[in-house]
């Protein structure tokens, strides 16, 4: 099974994820990939910068970052994997293409800031509230006309967990959502 993961900043992605690993998926994470490849060209790996690698990427792949981890997965005979994390409408596409299917993440943007800011994942989350209601409202709402959109691709998923509450309880819905889907461990 392919799950392509998609969810606003800080908005508990990461902790879906975290679970569906202990059901034995593999993540692919789009932002380490840029990261690599960041820290290949000597750049920070800023918002702006992984947003910008990541809009070069589809220009230059069908599914962009994600069509890399397709392919490691593939390369790797891996059957259960998560694609972490869909930006685009066009990624969201390209996973379905490929026979995956697309869960969204969200969550209230002051307890989304709250998260990044206790979780503290490099520059990325260094932030001040301002900067990150601008990120958000960048990246999120589509606010680079051609870029990441998240909003758009929440509303073509599959399924979307609301994470206002604990982590056991998104593990629960996860759960829930993977019986639906007809995941067998």
């Amino acid at each position: 099974m392919i799950i392509g993961i998609t969810g606003t900043l800080g908005a508990g992605k990461g902790t879906a994820v975290e679970y569906l690993k202990t059901k034995g998926f593999v993540d692919f994470s789009s932002s380490g990939i840029l990261k690599e490849i960041l820290a290949e060209k000597g750049l920070p790996a800023t918002r702006k910068n992984l947003s910008e690698l990541a809009d070069e990427l589809m220009k230059q792949h069908q599914g962009g970052v994600l069509s890399i981890s397709h392919e490691r997965a593939q390369k790797n005979g891996l059957e259960n994997y998560i694609l972490e994390a869909i930006h685009r409408v066009d990624e969201a596409n390209y996973v379905k293409s490929i026979g995956g299917i697309v869960w969204g993440v969200d969550a209230d943007i002051e307890l989304r800031f709250e998260r990044i800011t206790k979780r503290k994942e490099g520059e990325k989350d260094n932030v001040t509230f301002e900067q990150f209601l601008a990120d958000s409202k960048r990246e999120d709402e589509g606010g680079t006309g051609t870029g990441p959109n998240i909003r758009a691709v929440l509303a073509i998923s599959d399924h979307v967990f609301h994470s206002n509450g604990s982590k056991e309880e998104l593990y629960v819905e996860v759960e829930e959502a993977l019986q639906e889907a007809g995941f067998k461990a």
